[in-house]
């Protein structure tokens, strides 16, 4: 009867969870909550688009759905071995801008909307921690370290991240 009544309560209850959605939208007036936060990010499976010797660039296409041409610090020293189509592991600078949108626009000057383009939403905020979980459009997800001078106080979830790769900071390219 237990047995019966266990399996039950199971099946029922593993129907009911659903992955969290950054779906929330933010209380408040349009706003910008705070620019240029530097966070540096692993980003594990990232693919090498294209690289250029002579401009000192390379062009990433990330996981998150995310893309972006940066150039290499000065602590990348295999630069000139790496190859178009290359699967690396990269260590990037990126810049976060976080905002408080309506319908995805922004009061600009004299009250006129702008549009803001973004990459992901705040997912969920760990103040004691200095954590903030991002959620990109294709449902990735992916846990930041801030620093002390970042405004989490102001933030919550569904609040919209505007990110820009800013420097590679270390490249590893995966054996195939």
């Amino acid at each position: 009867m237990y047995l019966i009544l266990g399996a039950f309560f199971a099946t029922a209850l593993s129907g009911c969870w659903t992955p969290p959605v950054a779906s929330v939208q933010p209380k408040g007036d349009a706003r910008l909550i705070q620019h240029a936060i530097l966070v540096e990010v692993v980003k594990d499976h990232a693919t090498v688009q294209s690289i250029d010797l002579d401009q000192q660039v390379i062009a990433l296409n990330f996981t998150d759905g995310t893309s972006a041409t940066v150039k290499p610090g000065p602590r990348v020293t295999n630069f000139a071995k790496v190859r178009a189509g290359d699967k690396v592991k990269a260590t990037v600078i990126q810049e976060l801008s976080v905002y408080v949108l309506i319908d995805g626009m922004l009061a600009g000057v004299g009250g006129k909307h702008e549009p803001i383009k973004t990459n992901a939403k705040i997912l969920q905020i760990d103040p004691a921690y200095r954590l903030i979980t991002l959620q990109y459009p294709n449902r990735h997800v992916e846990i930041l370290k801030v620093g002390l001078d970042v405004k989490l106080a102001d933030m919550e979830a569904g609040d919209s991240v505007a990110i820009t790769t800013t420097e590679l900071r270390a490249l590893r390219v995966q054996k195939r």
